[in-house]
């Protein structure tokens, strides 16, 4: 009996511990740089500090090997406003980290945040502006949503379609 008992407990230890490890297994983030590398090009809207908004056009450029740093460039413009954002990233199990600039409206700063296979969410923050950058993409599809406090610059909405 006490053999038994010895036994089903080390079996249901081994059956947690293979349990434990296909849990960490499956949980491993996945690197979303090499989905977003390459030219980008659609529609946007800037909302401007009281309450103006802009309709943009717009391309997204990404840059990288495909591993953990990508270079980020959003250019979006019509005949009254520009909006200029770049961005140096780096990833490391399903957190980014780097910095980014907006040269218009001439903001800097640091980027923290999480990522996974088809979003990235950042915040973003410089000197007195701090806001949110939200990336999702799904195969040749990605939305781009920036809201921002501390600039004239409130905040871009882009839907992104890939180029080529």
């Amino acid at each position: 009996m006490v053999n038994w008992v010895k036994r089903s407990a080390a079996l249901a230890a081994a059956g947690g511990i293979v349990m434990a490890l296909a849990g960490t297994a499956s949980a491993q983030a996945v690197n979303p740089f090499p989905s977003l590398i390459g030219a980008w090009s659609g529609k946007g809207t800037a909302r401007i500090e009281g309450g103006k908004n802009e309709k943009l056009s717009c391309k997204g450029y990404y840059s990288g090997t495909g591993g953990s740093e990508m270079k980020l460039n959003i250019i979006c413009a019509n005949n009254s406003t520009k909006v200029d954002l770049r961005s140096q990233l780096k990833y490391a199990n399903g957190r980014v980290t780097g910095t980014w600039e907006e040269r218009t409206f001439n903001q800097t700063g640091t980027i923290s945040g999480s990522a996974d296979e088809s979003k990235l969410r950042l915040n973003i923050g410089g000197g007195a502006l701090n806001g949110l950058l939200s990336v999702s993409f799904s195969g040749s599809k990605q939305s781009v949503s920036l809201s921002t406090q501390g600039s004239a610059l409130k905040g871009v909405n882009i839907s992104f379609a890939r180029n080529g």
